[in-house]
């Protein structure tokens, strides 16, 4: 019941009162007063009932004006106003006020305390721990803002830097060393940073453990791509101060954008080049806005890889490696897979993220699996790479051992190739697969040589039967400008010929370079074909 209608109610009993006794009077005095005075009897009841009532709306509404205090009190801690209030009204509103009281009191304080730990929280997000730089919720709002500066028709530079095998390192070297080789980086970054951006508002971040981030505003794409050649051989300073156990310390990609590009855009074409250039042997990569595909994070790669390894949509790219008489020598294959849409992912963007996600072995097996059945099918020669990864790992070698047994004497027709650069123990982590593909006669090799092998006995142990070259060595081979290059790969056919190993191209730049190669009686290879 509410004080308003309790009020109406003591109203009511009290003109029923009132009425009662002015009956009762009337009654009981009728014989000996005058109807003159009668009425006046009557008329001092109705304003004795009148008072009375009056009297009685006067004081709830003193109760209630009590009340609003405490409700304007109320009102305005939901506001995020937060006060006590000492109680001026009735007595009988005082216990209320005091509870009130300190309950508001405990929610300030808890409120506070709430305070003060987003603002840890927000201090932990925006700031890395371990090099200072700002965090990657910071460096991606403010490639936001730049990309939404429509009155500006060059907006600036990104450039991504990721460092090589970090988790590795950790595992190998410690993480205190890790860490350091993190501080460097952040530290070579901020300074250069500084040099070409000045006070132009930029931000070096650390996006994630091995990736960093710079982001250039109002930079050419000229100076962009001078400044990221010079932080390319800064880096390798920190290689030769033996930072990392790694051959670099990790792979550049830059890239300008323009206002009106978005965020997603911008981000997916840069982290394509990074991982490009993770694949290949050059430091870093200077790419341009084009059209292209959505971008696929970590997690989607997960999936999409898991999908279709499930689906059979991974197929082979096959690449015919040919000398200079026209004969085939194999066919280079390297997987191509197939998303649910359709969209096709070859090579330098399938084994990055199968690297990344742990997935490179599941890849080199099916990859592996699929040469060998096109191998029993038409008895082609073909060659395979496999990651040292994979290689590691005593489930896949016992696969692939079965794989080679079910096929018989067909597996000679098999090449693997590994890439042993920055490996610390080739024999160790290769020396198990390497021993049972010698037993089935696999033809052995190593694949992005750059310069000729100093340690012939490891090859000769592995059973390493041909040699596969860097592509840097087989692009920009004609003129006076490159005769040192085919200086170095004349002296590679001869080493070949001396320790009876084969020496074939890697991937040329144009058909005038693959043709050079064969003169040089390097093998090389050509245009590529799918085959499912």
């Amino acid at each position: 019941m509410s004080v308003g209608s309790a009020t109406w109610r003591a109203v009511g009993a009290v003109a029923c009162g009132f009425a009662l006794s002015a009956v009762v009077n009337v009654a009981l005095l009728h014989g000996g007063l005058s109807s003159h005075q009668l009425g006046r009897l009557l008329v001092v009841h109705l304003g004795a009932m009148v008072v009375t009532q009056a009297a009685i709306f006067v004081v709830a509404r003193w109760w209630l004006r009590g009340s609003e205090p405490l409700m304007a009190q109320l009102e305005a801690a939901g506001l995020g106003r937060i006060a006590e209030r000492v109680q001026d009204g009735p007595v009988e509103w005082g216990p209320m006020s005091r509870t009130i009281n300190v309950a508001l009191t405990r929610l300030k304080a808890q409120l506070d305390d709430r305070d003060q730990r987003l603002g840890e929280l927000h201090a932990e997000i925006s700031v890395d721990a371990v090099t200072g730089l700002a965090a990657r919720a910071q460096f991606m709002d403010r490639l936001a803002a730049l990309l939404h500066e429509p009155d500006r028709e060059a907006t600036g530079g990104l450039v991504l830097l990721r460092v090589d095998d970090l988790a590795g390192l950790n595992q190998r070297a410690g993480r205190e060393r890790a860490d350091e080789l993190l501080k460097q980086v952040a530290t070579l970054l901020r300074t250069r940073a500084l040099r070409l951006d000045g006070e132009r508002a930029g931000v070096v971040a650390r996006l994630n453990g091995a990736d960093f981030g710079v982001l250039l505003p109002q930079v050419a794409t000229e100076a962009l791509d001078a400044w990221t050649r010079e932080l390319a051989d800064a880096l390798h300073g920190l290689k030769q101060r033996e930072l990392t156990d790694r051959p670099r310390v990790g792979w550049l990609a830059a890239s300008a954008f323009t206002a009106g590009e978005t965020l997603g855009a911008v981000m997916s074409r840069v982290d394509r080049a990074l991982q490009a250039g993770e694949g290949g042997d050059t430091a870093w990569q200077l790419v341009r806005a084009t059209p292209s595909g959505p971008s696929v994070s970590l997690a989607q790669w997960r999936s999409l890889i898991d999908e279709a390894l499930m689906t059979g949509r991974v197929e082979l790219d096959l690449t015919p490696v040919t000398t200079a008489q026209g004969r085939v020598v194999h066919q280079l294959a390297r997987v191509q897979l197939e998303g649910a849409e359709g969209r096709r992912f070859g090579p330098d963007e399938v084994l990055p993220a199968a690297l990344r996600t742990a997935r490179i072995a599941d890849i080199d097996l099916r990859v592996a699996e699929l040469a060998l059945a096109r191998i029993a099918g038409n008895g082609d020669e073909l060659a395979v790479r496999i990651s040292p990864r994979s290689a590691e790992r005593p489930t896949f070698v016992n696969r692939l051992d079965e794989a080679l047994t079910a096929i018989g004497p067909l597996a000679a027709k098999l090449w693997v190739e590994f890439d042993i650069e920055g490996e610390r123990h080739v024999a160790g982590v290769l020396g198990p697969l390497a021993a049972m593909l010698q037993r089935h006669a696999v033809r052995i090799g190593l694949k992005r040589v750059a310069a000729p092998p100093e340690d012939l006995a490891l090859l000769r142990r592995l059973g390493v039967g041909h040699l596969r070259l860097a592509p840097s060595l087989c692009v920009g081979l004609d003129g006076e400008a490159s005769a040192g290059k085919r200086r170095l790969l004349q002296m590679m056919a001869e080493l070949g010929a001396a320790e009876r190993l084969d020496v074939l191209a890697g991937e040329p730049g144009s058909e005038d370079d693959a043709r050079l190669l064969r003169g040089l009686g390097i093998p090389a290879g050509g245009r590529g074909t799918r085959s499912s």
